[in-house]
């Protein structure tokens, strides 16, 4: 028996350095593993990039455990301490405090471009990890003990692990075959940042319309908050080609005037909206993690994450399983059995609400606004809400723990 270790040019390739790569290649950073980033696109800190993430308390964790928060409170940064939730077609509201559970914030908005910046920055001084970048992925082949990587320069690198990171179209999951249910929900979100004559006080709001909800997140500047809103793409494409003081009424009167007037948009942008779900995550010497996995509607601002929560458990379960073959299909399935079921359970609830507060059935309506209102006059239902929703239950990874939530 040939007992001569396998040489390989890395021991794990993450294809794809946005948020759910590049926070999985912060975490292994410090390893003995040896990582390679392939990514398309070379970062520009300068490019205007309209996203914003609502980050929760789990999230946080993660990206003090991957080095990256001290540089993110560098600027400053968003952050909500209440949220109130209402229906335009009815009376129903849930209002949530940080204060009732003693916390000090519920979480965070932050700029993609923010975060994108800090990975970059620490990634880079790590040892461990090169960026092949800009670069593609053309084929990959899956052997017993080992993958290859076969790159569009010509590069040919050999690994035991490739790790798809690659977003909704990714790349790795369709040249290994991984099926993915698709659903569109036939609707477009409309994405800009607004100045209000009134100061948002650090709450988020949601209106839910009968044509998808309206989102107010709180960034740092107190009269400045990133919106979404999802509506119909017919509707959404109206708002794209409206003038600003046009789009500042229809807002206006969408929103029910809640921050008072509209003084300034920025630029709009819009993306299509859809569900989808990889029927497995990890095959021998693959896993999936973040928008490759699985993809959910904005409603609740789950979707980034859902991501980094999987960059942290697969993290988690190489750390602890750096002296074997990382690569090998029972190992990943431990990934796989963590987070598969709750990313289920987080599509689901959304797929819920979202059928829930778009009926225009009038024993429909009544039953959400009771139900709301319901759930506003319990403070145990809402204190599981919110603490579901910040990351402080659930099946965590040990690296999105702080002792306070073991």
């Amino acid at each position: 028996m040939n007992n001569t270790p396998l040489k390989v040019d890395y021991d794990l390739i993450i294809v794809g350095g946005a948020i759910s790569g590049g926070v999985m290649a912060a975490l292994l950073g410090q390893s003995d593993l040896k990582i390679g980033i392939v990514e398309s696109r070379v970062h520009d800190p300068k490019k205007p990039d309209p996203r914003v993430f609502a980050i929760t308390r789990a999230s946080e964790q993660i990206f003090r455990s991957a080095g990256i928060w001290d540089d993110l409170l560098a600027d400053p940064i968003g952050h909500f301490r209440e949220m109130e939730v209402c229906d335009a077609n009815g009376s129903g509201s849930i209002h949530f405090d940080s204060k009732s559970l003693c916390e000090p914030t519920l979480g965070y908005i932050i700029g993609n471009q923010q975060i994108q910046t800090a990975l970059v920055k620490v990634i880079d001084a790590q040892k461990n990890v090169s960026w092949l970048c800009p670069e593609k992925v053309d084929q990959i082949e899956i052997h017993t003990d080992h993958a290859e990587v076969f790159l569009d320069s010509g590069k040919r690198l050999k690994t035991k692990l490739i790790v798809g990171a690659d977003g909704a179209n990714s790349r790795i999951r369709d040249l290994v075959g991984i099926e993915s249910k698709l659903h569109d929900y036939q609707q477009t979100a409309v994405v800009c940042s607004v100045k209000s004559q009134i100061a948002h006080n650090d709450v988020a709001r949601q209106r839910f319309l009968t044509s998808g909800p309206l989102a107010f997140l709180p960034l740092a500047d107190p009269h400045v908050c990133s919106i979404v809103w999802s509506t119909t793409p017919d509707h959404a494409q109206n708002l794209l080609d409206s003038s600003p003081e046009g789009f500042h009424k229809e807002l206006e009167l969408a929103f029910d005037s809640k921050l008072g007037a509209v003084l300034e948009t920025s630029q709009r942008f819009s993306f299509p909206l859809n569900r989808a779900h990889a029927k497995n995550y990890v095959s021998n010497r693959i896993a999936l993690i973040g928008d490759a996995a699985h993809r959910v509607h904005p409603l609740a601002g789950q979707g980034a994450n859902l991501g980094i929560l999987d960059a942290a458990t697969l993290a988690e379960v190489l750390l602890k399983n750096t002296n074997t073959d990382i690569g090998r299909y029972a190992l990943l399935r431990k990934y796989e059995r963590q987070r598969k079921g709750e990313n289920l359970s987080v599509i689901a609830a959304m797929d819920g609400f979202k059928h829930l507060f778009g009926s225009t059935l009038d024993p429909v309506q009544w039953l959400r606004n009771f139900g709301m209102d319901l759930t506003n006059s319990c403070s145990p239902a809402k204190s599981l809400i919110m603490r579901k929703a910040m990351g402080l239950t659930g099946d965590l990874p040990e690296l999105a723990r702080t002792p306070h939530f073991l």
